[in-house]
């Protein structure tokens, strides 16, 4: 379900951050010292009223990707920032960790409305995400048992190959929704947060806070989710979607553009063709088929060789438009550009190593 149809944004709350005018704060500060600016939580953590007893009257947790007012870091290089929860029981200025998210500062005073600054009324509800949403995404389909071929100590590849998986021989297997340019990535994300993510440490990465339905439904169409595969594009690319439901929306619209894809001739084609060679221009083809002329020509492959044969690995789909749950696939693709083939023939590989 798409979040932007049920906000959790209060009456009279506006927008607190611009995203173009955010920036790391540096942290070298007297314990004196008041901080300026805004706490974006990247996961729930405990809010504090005493940091070193930690007590924390209410429970109270912080909201993913929502912004707090921040009031004060406990000590040079501290581990922990002060903020505001508007109507926490007993004391609203609450401890949290840095490790929870990221301080940011508006760099823009004009670009931000200072009346709402001054509200006492005013509530942490604004999204780490901009209010416009990616409109150039390319969203990156893999043949899972190809991947496998070249990653079998990976825990999915491990099912897979055992033969626990067998849908990945019927459907394409979601690598990635990204948004546009390639180069757009790790929107608002702390450089701690980024090192754990490009050493591969994703057990350490934020947990992300997903519907029970998303998570369902991810854990199938994205076989990579038992590698925690989803920790990463989200803190990669997510975080550049810029949907004001986070990593929740951020997933829905790749579950629904991927599942219209399995839904289609396409993927039907596909698992028709397990061990054969096959023309990426015959899936092309198949997309035309599915979505209307010329869609097949926002397709790009991307193959791989295993002993000699030439596997059809990925599928980039390049997409231009707002996607949500009612979007025409085939106008979010005949909007985009068009793109080379890539390689011209792949093998459909089985499940299992060859």
């Amino acid at each position: 379900m798409k979040l932007r149809n049920r906000r959790h944004f209060r009456s009279g709350c506006k927008a607190l951050l611009v995203l173009a005018a955010l920036f790391l704060t540096n942290t070298q500060v007297h314990p004196a010292t008041t901080l300026d600016g805004y706490f974006i939580a990247l996961k729930s953590c405990q809010a504090f009223h005493s940091k070193n007893k930690q007590t924390n009257p209410g429970d109270v947790k912080t909201t993913e990707m929502m912004a707090y007012v921040v009031k004060a870091l406990n000590k040079p290089n501290g581990d922990y920032l002060q903020i505001v929860v508007p109507d926490a029981p007993v004391v609203e200025e609450r401890w949290v960790s840095v490790s929870c998210g990221v301080h940011v500062v508006d760099a823009q005073q004009a670009a931000v409305d200072s009346a709402s600054f001054d509200n006492a009324e005013m509530k942490p509800t604004t999204s780490l995400t901009s209010s416009t949403e990616s409109s150039e995404n390319v969203l990156a389909l893999s043949w899972q048992p190809a991947f496998c071929e070249s990653k079998p100590n990976k825990a999915e590849c491990k099912a897979l190959n055992k033969g626990r998986l067998p849908i990945t021989e019927q459907q394409l297997s979601i690598h990635g929704l990204w948004a546009q340019p390639r180069s757009n990535v790790y929107c608002g994300v702390p450089k701690s947060i980024q090192a754990l993510d490009k050493d591969r440490r994703w057990d350490q990465l934020p947990e992300l806070e997903l519907s029970d339905n998303v998570k369902e439904d991810l854990g199938i169409a994205m076989p990579g989710t038992a590698s925690l595969l989803e920790r990463h594009e989200w803190i990669k690319h997510g975080t550049c979607h810029r949907g004001v439901g986070g990593a929740e929306e951020y997933y829905a619209d790749t579950l629904a553009v991927t599942q219209r894809i399995n839904d289609s001739v396409v993927a039907e084609f596909l698992a028709s063709q397990v061990g054969e060679l096959v023309s990426t221009q015959t899936i092309r083809d198949k997309f035309d088929e599915a979505f209307g002329a010329k869609t097949g020509e926002r397709v790009q492959f991307h193959c791989g060789s295993d002993q000699g044969r030439v596997l059809l690995q990925e599928l980039t789909i390049h997409l231009s438009g707002t996607i949500d749950e009612d979007a025409n696939i085939g106008a979010l693709m005949r909007a985009a550009k068009s793109v080379s083939l890539g390689c011209p023939e792949g093998v459909i590989d089985p499940a299992g190593l060859q």
